[in-house]
């Protein structure tokens, strides 16, 4: 006689439906609906109805056997309620511990909570249909006829207990919601007779449909790249926010970069630009994970090729900065990375980390590239970095999209490489009327003195950001020379990394902020 036979199969299925619907379900309803006060929201609804599809068609197994239009609707249910609850959960599983929506149970949330039952849903049925050998058991799901099964006590108790949970829900719900075209509401009120409902929920459908939601927006503007964005620039400094620009930056000198860049497969275009006053030296970066350490003539003396595909995505590398000899390069996803000269490399990290390398550099963070999480400023890519030689800070500008303008100035630890501020940029200069700064488009920059010289290319203007209140105190047109996608400072001069007919240019510009 086999263990699993229909008695056992019908006991395991009737407590898999007290586990599924009638507890937890219940619990919700009654404990922290009527008891507690606390209102469902719409998301709390669906993960019901994902539940009850379970419970019922485990009811119908009880009943009429193991067929399979209700195993399909099990996992059907079962896959419902996983996209639900991980849904409402990926709103709050990445804040502070202890942090959540509505109460909890056990310690977890009930949405929490969800994930797991519906994923021991999944398991559940998957061993029961692998068990399942016994005859009659096995032989429901090939029947054609309707096989009317005799329920035993606690089959009976089960579904009694159940049934009174779905319709205590309908109630609650009723109460709650209302019926159409009322709906529930994201953010609800307590449990309560007073008529709360509420039809707004259908001017979503006004919005634009999208299969990505808000987490996607368009990549940014990177010089040297022949890709076309839907952000239109105008190069006239006159015509960007600020009543007043001061006289365009003096051109010292330029002349050809000396070495063409090159990323992972040869590809990627030259990007950022970074100055080391402790050795006199510069640090380049390509977009496709190139970096190149050069003297002060712009000789390369060694270059990497870091292993782009093999960790952390970092998109395009778009800027360097040098933190101590270390050269640290960010994507424009924020995901950085670093490399520094070494005496001693270890032969097996050199070949992990790198695809290419003229010898005598490692990866300063191993096979970390730690990625700066942001709040404000996470809808936006950046594409500038810049260490202030005054703290132990490094700094980022955000660029504006299709879905967030703000400029906001990102203030980086070094030491950890993790976030310590977001500010929005404000303006300490006179503004034409109705302006503001969100349509300036930073694409490079360095710190000095406290200072952040941002290049912004719509406007083709470079601003100076205090660093301590993240406000514009003053703003210079700029020489007509090109896609700027690097700047670092030496000195009395600026040199910056220029696009233009398909060649890089080493520009070097009077810095106005030299003493």
């Amino acid at each position: 006689m086999s263990f699993f036979n229909e008695k056992n199969f019908d006991f395991v299925m009737a407590t898999a439906v007290l586990l599924v619907l009638a507890i937890p379900v219940g619990i919700a309803n009654i404990y922290l609906g009527y008891f507690i006060g606390e209102g469902p929201c719409t998301l709390c609804w669906w993960e019901r109805i994902g539940m009850v599809v379970v419970g019922v068609a485990g009811i119908l197994i009880l009943r009429y056997g193991l067929k399979a239009r209700y195993i399909a609707a099990v996992l059907f249910g079962a896959a419902y309620g996983i996209f639900m609850t991980l849904r409402q959960a990926s709103f709050s599983l990445y804040r502070d511990v202890g942090m959540g929506f509505g109460g909890d149970i056990f310690g977890a949330h009930t949405y929490t909570w969800g994930i797991l039952v519906y994923w021991v849903v999944v398991v559940a049925m998957g061993l029961m249909m692998l068990f399942a050998k016994d005859k009659v058991v096995s032989g429901d799901i090939a029947r054609s006829d309707t096989r009317i099964k005799p329920l035993n006590a606690y089959s009976k108790f089960v579904i009694a207990l159940s049934l009174f949970v779905i319709l205590s829900n309908a109630v609650q719900a009723l109460i709650s919601a209302g019926i159409p075209p009322y709906s529930g509401k994201g953010d609800p009120e307590r449990i309560s007779l007073n008529n709360t409902w509420t039809s707004g929920v259908w001017k979503r459908f006004e919005q634009p449909f999208s299969f990505v939601g808000a987490n996607v927006v368009e990549d940014p503007f990177i010089a040297g790249e022949p890709k076309d964005i839907s952000v239109k620039f105008n190069s006239d400094p006159s015509a960007g926010a600020f009543t007043d620009v001061k006289p365009a930056l003096s051109v010292k000198n330029s002349f050809p970069l000396p070495f063409e860049t090159k990323g992972i497969f040869g590809k990627g275009v030259t990007s950022g630009l970074a100055y080391n006053a402790k050795n006199d030296t510069f640090g380049i970066s390509n977009t496709e994970g190139g970096v190149y350490f050069t003297d002060a003539n712009f000789k390369e003396i060694a270059h990497a090729i870091i292993d782009k595909p093999n960790g952390r995505n970092i998109k395009k590398a778009v800027a360097s900065t040098f933190v101590g000899d270390m050269l640290v390069t960010t994507g424009f996803n924020k995901t950085t990375f670093a490399v520094k000269p070494a005496q001693n490399v270890d032969a097996y990290h050199e070949w992990r980390y790198f695809r290419e390398s003229t010898g005598g550099l490692e990866s300063a963070w191993k096979f970390d590239r730690p990625a700066i999480l942001t709040i404000r400023a996470k809808k936006q890519y950046v594409l500038t970095l810049a260490k202030d030689p005054q703290s132990t800070y490094m700094y980022m500008i955000t660029v504006p999209n299709e879905r967030s303008k703000n400029l906001i100035l990102i203030k980086v630890d070094s030491k950890d490489k993790m976030l310590s501020g977001e500010t929005i940029v404000t303006s300490g200069l006179a503004l034409k009327e109705k302006r503001d700064l969100k349509d300036y488009y930073v694409t490079a920059g360095d710190i000095v003195g406290g200072k952040f010289l941002a290049y912004s290319k719509n406007y083709n203007t470079l601003l100076v950001i205090d660093l301590a209140d993240a406000k514009v105190v003053d703003a210079y047109a700029m020489p007509q020379i090109g896609d700027i996608s690097g700047m670092a400072i030496k000195g009395g001069s600026i040199y910056a990394l220029a696009h233009k007919d398909s060649k890089v240019n080493v520009v070097e510009l009077n810095n106005p902020l030299a003493q």
